[in-house]
């Protein structure tokens, strides 16, 4: 199961709790405007909030009998209109017409507002070329909700009133070439609005405001300064959940020349001073603590297999939220702990209790306590599991394994680039035991440890490398490749070889190779697997074994270099077809195989199997032998 990563009302991170406070101020302010700033990092959990504030809302009731009503605006949607002022009330009266039962009289102050917003449009349109159209020089192109493109080219004001009139009945009156200024449309317009609200016995209209923080700059500038213009206006309350940070940055980028009366470049000051007075009420969504993220993280990997319905995971998560409510004091969730809470279910998320207490120290000191990032994590470690196990090498995988992996792939990116080059032929990383005793030693003889000279940094890896699970004699490239979206970390060149080049020479005259054995005797053992796997696959792929193929010879002196690699040839040797391998077959391994070791067992099996299955000629060499 993949986490979804939208806002939810589901609350993990006790963040209820400030949307219970935000109905409470809204309500608490009557008919007064008022204007409420929901403030944290990208994925802090501020659309979270906000969904969260939407359905309090519902459940809230006015002493006066009256209805909130609560409607979404988000900003990175609408950014692609020209005027965002217009896109904000566009939405809000559009979203009053579909959530509420309007009556017959909201019905024509409906038709009013419209009229105001329609204005408002061709106002700003027709302003840009009023200039043109009075001299000549430039066509009126207006737009309307019943006609398409005007054509028409006009050059006086009777013209000018003709096409307005064309374009629609509610403009007929509007007198361009006499006033152009949207000041007298907005304020008629914030007379019929609250008319509006008054009719259809709105206590309150609440907008949220969402994705401010993701708009261009201009964008969100003019957003806000369509809110300023909506707080003059009574009974509208706008919740804003935006980064601080990207609105200040829109702030000084908007208004790049802003001075103090020094006449010094105020910006960063000029910024807090917007937004102190645009935001009445401040929230700062808090980073979660290193043990209020363990329990985060604990609730979402189970949540990852038991669905929101399920009753012991609801006493789960009231059980985390009552932890983190107390964080002078607040205690993780150990495996005892969850067991007991989920009953019957704990088998069914088991294996998700054990990650989530391997995993959850190392990923919250990674990911600063951000619930998105955290979130991100966790779904990329599932589908990568799942992935594999469609992929059918599933069963070589440990879930935690897994993600121990991804925390250093994650976390300490040129480490887990380069760990591959030092894997032995089996895939394990033979130096974990040394780096362990290092560890342990480095309390009594601290500077001797720190004076090794190593390819990694003991200071960096130290944590993860002593964090279960355990990864001595774990084969670690299937995890590798579980993990190879954007890299094959077992394919082309490494840092040291240039791989390509050393599979190209053992295709060449044994002679040739002999020549250049130290490059053989250089490779590490991930290499040198790595480059006897190339040439093996591309030997069978050509499939023709009368004759001596290309490449044997090389993979004899390359094992003759690289004994480790001795169970790779005989496996090799074993795929050959025995009716379709000549004399050749017989003759040459001893060099890399030598009769004493315990691998040259396969090479008679396989030999045996030629006796009875081999070509004729092969059969009757093998008698003479």
């Amino acid at each position: 199961m993949i986490l979804s990563d939208n806002e939810t009302k589901v609350d993990l991170l006790n963040n209820e709790a400030i949307a219970k406070t935000i109905v409470s101020l809204i309500k608490d302010s009557k008919e007064q405007p008022i204007s409420i700033g929901i403030h944290g990092d990208w994925g802090a959990g501020k659309s979270s909030i906000l969904e969260m504030v939407e359905n309090e809302v519902k459940l809230a009731s006015s002493v006066s009998g009256k209805k909130y009503s609560c409607i979404r605006f988000n900003g990175w949607k609408h950014q692609g209109f020209e005027d965002s002022k217009v896109a904000l009330m566009s939405s809000i009266i559009s979203e009053l017409e579909k959530k509420e039962k309007l009556g017959v009289k909201s019905g024509e102050i409906l038709k009013k507002l419209w009229k105001n917003i329609n204005w408002m449009t061709v106002a700003k349109t027709a302003g840009k070329t009023a200039l043109g159209i009075a001299t000549g020089t430039a066509p009126l192109t207006l737009l309307s909700s019943t006609m398409d493109i005007l054509k028409s080219t006009v050059t006086t004001e009777e013209g000018i009133a003709g096409a307005i009139e064309s374009i629609g009945g509610y403009l007929s009156d509007a007198k361009i070439t006499e006033d152009i200024s949207s000041n007298k449309e907005f304020s008629e317009f914030q007379e019929n609005f609250a008319e509006l609200l008054e009719d259809a016995a709105i206590e309150k209209l609440i907008v949220l405001i969402d994705d401010l923080d993701r708009c261009l700059p201009d964008v969100a500038i003019n957003t806000l300064e369509a809110v300023r213009l909506f707080m003059f206006t009574e009974k509208t309350a706008f919740v804003i959940a935006a980064d601080e940070g990207m609105i200040r940055y829109a702030v000084k980028k908007h208004f790049p020349d802003a001075t103090d009366e020094n006449k010094f470049n105020a910006g960063e000051a000029f910024a807090n001073k917007y937004l102190e007075k645009l935001i009445q009420v401040p929230f700062r969504i808090p980073a979660l603590g290193e043990v209020e993220a363990c329990i985060y993280i604990m609730l979402l990997m189970v949540g990852s297999v038991l669905p929101d319905e399920n009753e012991n995971y609801k006493k789960l998560r009231e059980e985390g939220l009552s932890r983190i409510r107390k964080p002078w004091n607040v205690e993780s969730l150990t495996v005892d702990d969850v067991k007991e809470i989920l009953g019957n279910d704990y088998e069914k998320s088991s294996k998700e209790v054990l990650i989530a207490t391997q995993i959850c120290h190392l990923l919250a000191q990674n990911t600063d306590g951000n619930p998105r990032k955290i979130k991100r994590f966790v779904n990329m470690l599932l589908l990568r599991y799942e992935i594999a196990k469609n992929r059918g090498f599933g069963d070589e995988l440990e879930l935690a394994i897994l993600a121990k992996m991804m925390l250093a792939e994650y976390y300490e990116p040129d480490f887990y680039k380069a760990l591959p080059n030092h894997l032995d032929s089996e895939g394990k990383w033979d130096e974990v035991p040394e780096i362990l005793a290092d560890i342990k030693t480095m309390v009594e003889d601290k500077k001797t440890v720190e004076a090794k000279e190593r390819w990694y940094d003991l200071n960096k890896i130290w944590k993860w490398i002593t964090t279960e699970p355990e990864i001595t004699d774990k084969d670690l490239r299937p995890y590798y490749y579980a993990c190879k979206e954007k890299m094959d970390y077992f394919s082309g060149k490494t840092s040291k070889n240039d791989l390509s080049e050393i599979v190209e020479l053992l295709f060449r005259d044994e002679m040739i190779i002999v020549g250049r054995v130290e490059d053989l005797k250089n490779l590490t053992n991930q290499e040198s697997d790595q480059v006897f796997g190339i040439v093996a696959q591309k030997i069978m792929e050509k499939g023709q074994f009368d004759m001596k193929p290309k490449g044997i010879d090389g993979l004899i002196v390359l094992v003759q270099n690289k004994p480790e690699l001795r169970k790779s040839l005989v496996d090799f040797i074993d795929a050959i077809p025995v009716d379709k391998a000549g004399v050749w077959i017989i003759h040459g391994w001893d060099k890399a195989i030598p009769k004493d070791c315990d691998e040259r067992k396969g090479v008679n099996q396989y030999f045996d199997k030629l006796k009875s299955s081999g070509t004729a000629i092969v059969k009757a060499a093998l008698k003479k032998m």
